[in-house]
């Protein structure tokens, strides 16, 4: 017989369920703030490291004249062991300052005249290219042409790669500079196209230079340039040179009447604002002209490079030549070597070409030219170029400075001091 109380046995499921659901929760909240914990944590950390990495000193990478030291440059047709040309990336320098200045070089090819520039007042440029003839070939010496037959005249991409530095950019030219016939005395010179080579030069900078500098200065090979004095000159002024047209350098006023003063070729300096709008003029004047000089801006053979440029200058931009003086007015730019400038008289030569239009009182002979010079001209040879830069930047005792006359070493001696040279 059966125990009365034996019977079905019944499973409370329903007490279970509820106490594992309240266990269930339980583990879930934990987990979850737990989570969120975590992820306050990682934030915080987050936070602490951006702090860290803002704090730390910043770094560096421009590229300074000091990065590209220049090498030894062959010339065209040497082995190829023997050529080194720098790498210097346009030579930029680290003084990334409003008034950096972009050195612009007519050229063609020289490796000795360019070595000697990269060797002395090239390296102290924010940015220096050579903007060179394509036709490459013959011995120059100044501007007499020497043809040698191991060098033949040829394009410059017939040449090796790794021939010419990065910083000589080729123009292609409609003139040539080599196929004009020897004057009276036998002699062949290279051929005067510089204004197509001057325009053509400037929309290339433009193009593909235009933020690299606030000033661009078009030198001369045989100028001896000094890029810190345009930067103290700019700086005097208080020009801006990205809302204002500037154009300056040595004014010439001795031209017939009616006709615009101009900058003498020496060197000539222009603002970034100035550049980016006469390129867009030289890209749509009428081209190809073989007129002659005739009072126009246009690409035409046979013309003046300093006339054309003030004519266009003014004509499509209302901008005059302006005459790069100091407060004692006295010329930043020579026109011929400096040691004669300074016994120039005006009182004994008279109103010669080079006085005319000069401010009356302008001072003359040893006080004629400035303490902080921007181009000193008509140097055309390598040796040349190295002698100045011991006078200027040597040693206070060089020989090069110690051989000067009395009157040429009392100038140079001032301009070492107002730059700083000595100290």
């Amino acid at each position: 017989m059966a125990n009365a109380s034996s019977g079905p046995v019944r499973r409370n499921f329903g007490a279970k369920n509820a106490s594992s659901q309240r266990k269930n929760g339980s583990v879930a909240r934990a987990f979850f703030l737990t989570l969120i914990a975590l992820v306050v944590a990682l934030s915080a950390l987050a936070i602490h490291l951006s702090r860290q990495v803002m704090q730390s000193p910043s770094h560096d990478h421009s590229h300074s004249t000091d990065d590209a030291p220049v090498k030894a440059v062959a010339s065209p047709g040497a082995a190829a062991a023997d050529v080194a040309p720098p790498s210097n990336n346009n030579i930029i320098s680290t003084d990334n300052a409003k008034d950096r200045v972009y050195c612009m070089i007519p050229f063609i090819w020289n490796a000795e005249i360019y070595t000697a520039i990269m060797n002395t007042w090239g390296q102290r440029c924010d940015v220096i290219n050579f903007l060179t003839d394509s036709i490459v070939g013959g011995k120059l010496k100044g501007d007499k042409i020497t043809d040698d037959p191991s060098i033949a005249y040829r394009p410059y991409w017939e040449y090796p790669s790794g021939t010419f530095p990065d910083n000589v950019k080729f123009i292609n030219m409609t003139r040539t500079w080599n196929d004009c016939p020897a004057d009276k005395k036998g002699d062949k010179k290279v051929c005067r196209h510089i204004w197509e080579k001057m325009w053509r030069s400037w929309v290339y900078v433009e193009e593909n230079h235009l933020d690299q500098a606030e000033w661009f200065c078009k030198v001369d090979y045989d100028t001896f340039f000094f890029p810190e004095n345009v930067k103290y000159f700019v700086h005097h002024k208080h020009w801006d040179p990205f809302t204002e047209y500037h154009y300056f350098g040595h004014l010439i006023q001795h031209r017939q009447k009616g006709r615009d003063p101009m900058i003498a070729g020496a060197t000539a300096c222009w603002s970034r604002k100035t550049l980016d709008d006469i390129a867009d003029v030289y890209r749509n004047m009428p081209m190809g002209s073989d007129k002659g000089e005739r009072g126009k801006c246009e690409d035409r053979a046979q013309a003046t490079e300093e006339a054309t440029t003030s004519q266009c200058l003014k004509e499509n931009l209302n901008v005059s030549a302006y005459a790069a003086r100091d407060d004692d007015l006295r010329e930043y730019i020579t026109i011929a070597k400096y040691k004669d400038t300074l016994t120039w008289n005006r009182t004994e030569q008279g109103e010669w070409w080079y006085w005319k239009g000069k401010p009356k009182g302008a001072p003359e002979m040893e006080n004629t030219i400035a303490v902080r010079p921007i181009g000193l001209h008509k140097y055309k040879t390598s040796e040349e170029i190295q002698q100045l830069e011991d006078q200027f930047f040597g040693p206070p005792d060089n020989k090069e400075l110690m051989r000067l006359n009395p009157r040429t070493k009392t100038y140079v001696k001032k301009v070492r001091k107002a730059m700083g040279t000595d100290e």
